[in-house]
């Protein structure tokens, strides 16, 4: 089903500037110049933006996906207040103008995944969830993702008292190269990304907090689509065990477990890169063979 790798001149990179509540959003788009078999909308991480998918992007477009990354508002270079999260319903709108983009540019016959890694994966349950999400999504694939990170290390003071934070002061994730990835380029990137997110102010996180309760508290049913948990067989960032609790709680009979052979936590700088593009595109354009069938 993969196909043979084609020349560069044959993909097509774009960057489409959505206009949404009066802040210009930065969508990527790496595409194949023949037909569209499947697309991969796919959610960044915290200090990630799409730059970090300069070669993801490509070997997608080389199976004959389209993948599509969003700058989320503040991020990468979309517009928005740096290091200062908006609010959740603002986040959540933004998704939704892009994946609904992303749905009319490829057409309503192209199976189309979601992919969120990290917080990515926070921000995707979360938008999931939301009962004005009528796009249709034909699968799910959480990478590297720690689904209700704060409410699983938090207690309930302190869950609390976070939700009532407004503090401007800057908060540090403490997240090193080092975890991401073991490969010199990549650590040398990561550290000198000037467009990397490092540090969020103590009120984001109380955003963040309330992505996860819109997907721990939701009583909405998801649609019956195939969705997976990618890992490695271990991860320095996340508690995978607690993860993969909440993912199959969220998606039950639906939902896999799936994990390559890597101890770090960003799959996408280590040497399962490439297998697990091959293995998201797979996942995706059966997710086509399945509706025609």
């Amino acid at each position: 089903m993969i196909q043979t790798k084609r020349p560069p001149q044959s993909i097509r990179r774009e960057i489409t500037g959505l206009p949404v509540d009066g802040t210009e959003l930065a969508l990527h788009s790496w595409r194949p110049r023949g037909e569209v078999k499947g697309a991969v909308f796919y959610f960044h991480g915290l200090q990630s933006h799409a730059g970090w998918l300069w070669e993801v992007g490509p070997q997608f477009a080389d199976n004959d996906l389209a993948f599509y990354v969003l700058d989320r508002r503040g991020s990468g270079i979309s517009g928005g207040d740096r290091q200062d999260l908006p609010g959740v319903e603002t986040v959540l709108q933004d998704y939704l103008a892009a994946l609904a983009h992303v749905r009319t540019a490829i057409g309503e016959e192209v199976p189309l995944s979601l992919f969120g890694h990290c917080l990515g994966g926070s921000f995707m349950a979360a938008l999931m969830h939301h009962p004005q999400l009528t796009t249709r999504y034909d699968a799910a694939v959480f990478c590297s993702a720690w689904l209700g990170k704060l409410h699983a290390t938090l207690t309930p003071g302190e869950l609390a008292a976070l939700a009532a934070e407004t503090s401007t002061e800057p908060w540090d994730a403490g997240l090193r190269s080092e975890d991401f990835t073991d490969e010199a380029r990549h650590r040398h990137f990561i550290d000198h990304d000037d467009l990397a997110v490092r540090q969020l102010t103590r009120r984001s996180r109380a955003v963040l907090l309330g992505l996860e309760q819109r997907y721990l508290d939701s009583d909405r049913v998801l649609p019956p689509v195939p969705a997976a948990f990618v890992s490695g067989i271990a991860d320095p960032i996340i508690d995978l065990a607690d993860a993969r609790g909440t993912f199959l709680r969220m998606t039950g009979a639906h939902g896999a477990l799936l994990q390559f052979a890597t101890d770090k936590h960003y799959l996408f700088y280590t040497d399962v890169r490439a297998r697990l593009v091959d293995w998201a595109s797979t996942f995706t354009l059966l997710q086509g063979l399945d509706r025609d069938a």
